[in-house]
């Protein structure tokens, strides 16, 4: 089956370095390298100190439309690290999409992490997520933020995607215990949300978060996905990433949500875990695969 990550359009290091002599001539360029590929951009690092991202997809262009005016914006708004655009780069000849240039946040995504670890999410996360929902939507009414229209909550229009992917894992063996996503999607239900509508990020995710060497929380990364939706959005990160033993810690420092959000949020967490095993399979990435492994494992539980 087709997946959500394949390319249209993959740039390589050279060719970035030619656009980058023709557009921004007075900036040096001492090493470039490709440091990441996600679903929809190829990541490069300038001199160590630049971001680069170039959508590799067309649907990326309007996800970086959305970081151009969101993020220099919402940096008063928060206390916890991100990256701030501030190169903008052209379509052009050699490359037909704009791309944007960011500060570095040193460290990495999250590739392994212990009880312990899991459990030291919990504040730093916790206090994230409560800033970034309580951040009044009058405030940044004037940016025009997009709301929810990939419906990424309805489980009714997703389940037979998300049934599609459970199988192809099933399929490809990535599961240990086969049954306990079996018996979840037996027992899945559409749950329609009640919350009010807050600014969510929309896509956070372990490979949106970055961390330092002993995986403490650094900050947050990849906004494009940025919107006026339902906090259940971004407490999917609880379900893959916090022990299921440790949640209630996490909820008495965020705030307390129905059993019909915490489900809601895990369906979530599931559906983009089991996308993120089958990408990361595909690519032979025997690390990430067994991250994956466990937290929908977590989810699951």
């Amino acid at each position: 089956m087709a997946n959500v990550w394949d390319p249209t359009n993959v740039i390589q290091s050279d060719a970035v370095k030619q656009i980058l002599i023709e557009q921004f001539p007075n900036l040096p360029i001492k090493s470039i390298k490709q440091i990441g590929e996600g679903f929809d951009n190829t990541v490069f690092i300038l001199n160590d100190e630049i971001l680069l991202r170039f959508p590799r997809r067309e649907i990326a262009v309007t996800i970086l439309e959305v970081e151009k005016k969101l993020l220099p914006f919402i940096k008063d708004y928060i206390s916890f690290q991100t990256t701030i655009p501030y190169i903008f780069g052209q379509p052009s000849e050699k490359y037909p999409w704009p791309f944007l240039g960011y500060n570095v946040i040193k460290g990495k995504p999250p590739i392994r992490l212990n009880r312990q670890e899991r459990i030291n999410m919990i504040e730093p996360l916790a206090k994230i997520l409560k800033q970034i929902h309580s951040i009044p939507l009058s405030t940044f009414s004037h940016l025009k933020l997009p709301h929810d229209k990939l419906r990424r909550l309805d489980i009714k229009y997703r389940k037979p995607q998300f049934l599609k992917y459970a199988e192809e894992v099933i399929k490809q063996k990535l599961l240990p215990n086969e049954m306990m996503i079996k018996q979840y999607i037996e027992n899945l239900q559409e749950i329609i949300p009640k919350t009010p509508m807050v600014l969510v990020h929309g896509d956070l995710h372990f490979r949106n978060m970055i961390v330092n060497d002993d995986n403490v929380l650094e900050g947050i990364i990849d906004w494009g996905d940025a919107h006026i939706g339902q906090c259940e959005l971004d407490l999917s990160i609880v379900f893959s990433i916090i022990p299921s033993d440790k949640r209630d810690s996490f909820y008495e420092i965020y705030g307390n949500i129905s059993n019909e959000s915490k489900l809601l949020a895990q369906f979530k967490s599931i559906y983009t875990t089991v996308i993120l095993l089958l990408f990361a399979n595909e690519n032979h990435d025997e690390e990430l695969v067994l991250f994956c492994q466990e937290n929908l494992i977590n989810a699951l539980t």
